[in-house]
């Protein structure tokens, strides 16, 4: 009989922990989790389990350079009698991102451990062991949606209708801001996404409604809407915060209250989108978007921030300019005006991908949520074909329904990209990663890494209550070296 894992693992606290005492004299005993922390590999944190991970210098803020482009100046390498070759030219990026410390704390009373031996054993060891794969999944939703500032969410989906209302007739344009305590994001993009989808809506009379469909971002607690009019985008001072909206919609049955104009999101699952709808004719005075990104997400008592940047934050910071002078990551929204995703939508950011670097994502990375999606895409595509094999009848008689489709090809180059199923990327989000460059390159041995100051590290407290606490950190970072491999689809309106 195979050893349990759990079992495996509470041994390996067990050895870490003998000949230690654990008294108000010992004061705080510090210990390395490494040898746990690779027995323990939790099937909810796949990035955490792919990444690599290496030795950090012991610093705050590491600084690198990216790769967007490897020959800049396209050169035909053309030479005539006894001229200079052409040099040839990189693009990189210069890039940083800070380390910060994930930790969790948990404690177990002298009674528990004393009464609870004949449930659960070794009470204490078992806390201890769940202590670090809590700290396994809060690291895995860091690397996926962490990010210093809130990000800026998407170009919402906007649509009006005749009646119901008494909006007079016109052309009005939308952004969202995403909200906290500390401040607001820059807004969404105007009037275009990357993919040519405008956030702008045409009226007709004078009894028109207008609905807006804005997409959640990570750790946000609210939403702002700003609506402008004319036949032309509108100046950043002619774009006005909205207050009389109406909530219509709240996607997945999470709880949604509006406030101050915008909207408060809770409970575990954020929803994805949120509707809301205005009546009335939208104001033309008052607020005006902000121009820079005040919204930190968690600071510490000086106001500076404690997360670092994960994938999707690195993706949005470094995105390809609409005029090409940055090859950076990609970044798109469906191209359908509703916001509804399509086969074309994936084909179209893998070409873009190799087009600008080359980029050939090893995996295609999303919420479970919308890997149904994209089954039943490829169901409604006529994607599907049943054959019977008259010599087994057995076996063609067992039709398993539905199926779930679990790699994509890549039309493009002929990869076959496997599916990662990930419930802490956030639904209507997929992302493309490269984890390895198209050319190699002696000093980087990965497209994505972990870099840790400090490993998994455990440490047990003084006890000062009838009860032992105990605590587990890391102290880590993101990097991204290869901005070309990196893709992010988002603003995707849920659908089956």
């Amino acid at each position: 009989m195979g050893i349990n894992l759990n079992e495996e693992t509470i041994a390996l606290f067990r050895q870490a922990q003998e000949s230690r005492a654990i008294n108000t004299t010992s004061g705080l005993i510090g210990y390395d989790l490494e040898q746990p922390a690779k027995v323990i590999v939790p099937v909810t944190t796949p990035m955490v389990n792919m990444l690599a991970r290496k030795k950090g210098k012991g610093i705050d803020v590491t600084h690198w350079k990216a790769i967007t482009s490897f020959d800049t100046s396209r050169s035909l390498g053309a030479l005539a009698d006894g001229a200079t070759p052409t040099q040839v030219s990189y693009a990189v990026s210069n890039m940083q991102n800070t380390y910060q410390t994930i930790a969790l704390s948990n404690a177990v009373t002298f009674q528990a451990q004393w009464r609870g031996r004949s449930l659960e054993g070794d009470v204490r060891a078992r806390r201890t062991a769940e202590l670090l794969y809590q700290l396994k999944i809060v690291e895995e939703r860091w690397l996926v949606q962490g990010s210093q500032l809130l990000m800026t969410p998407p170009a919402p989906v906007v649509s009006t209708s005749a009646s119901g209302g008494s909006i007079a007739a016109g052309t009005y344009w939308v952004q969202v801001t995403a909200t906290n305590a500390q401040g607001e994001t820059l807004p969404s993009a105007l009037p275009a996404n990357s993919n040519g989808t405008t956030a702008v809506v045409t009226t007709t009379g004078t009894t028109s409604t207008i609905t807006i469909t804005l997409f959640t971002v990570p750790n946000a607690a609210g939403y702002n809407v700003y609506i402008g009019s004319g036949s032309t985008p509108p100046a950043n001072n002619a774009m006005w915060k909205q207050s009389s909206l109406a909530q219509t919609q709240p996607a997945f049955g999470a709880s949604v209250a509006l406030s101050n104009g915008g909207t408060t999101t809770s409970g575990e699952v954020v929803p994805p989108t949120i509707t809301v709808t205005l009546a009335s004719a939208p104001a033309t005075s008052g607020t005006n978007p902000p121009t820079s990104n005040t919204a930190k997400t968690v600071v510490d008592g000086s106001g500076n921030p404690l997360m670092f940047d994960g994938l999707i934050a690195q993706a949005l910071n470094n995105a390809t300019l609409s005029n090409g002078a940055s090859l950076g990551a990609q970044v798109a929204q469906p191209a359908a005006s509703n916001g509804i995703l399509a086969l074309n939508d994936i084909d179209a950011m893998l070409m873009n991908m190799y087009q600008q670097a080359a980029g050939d994502p090893d995996y295609l990375v999303m919420n479970p949520v919308d890997n149904v999606k994209l089954t039943n895409l490829v169901v409604a595509a006529g994607q599907l074909r049943y054959v019977i094999d008259a010599a087994r009848p057995g076996e063609s008689a067992h039709v398993t329904a539905p199926f779930r489709v679990t790699a994509y090809l890549n039309k493009v180059t002929g990869r076959e990209i496997p599916i990662v199923l990930d419930r802490y990327c956030p639904m209507g989000v997929m992302l493309f990663l490269s984890l390895a460059l198209p050319y190699p390159v002696p000093e980087i041995d990965n497209a994505i890494e972990i870099e840790t100051n400090q490993d998994y590290w455990g440490i047990d407290f003084a006890v000062t209550t009838s009860q032992w606490q105990f605590a587990n950190y890391v102290d880590e970072t993101l990097k991204v070296y290869f901005l070309g491999g990196l893709g992010v689809l988002r603003g995707i309106v849920p659908s089956v």
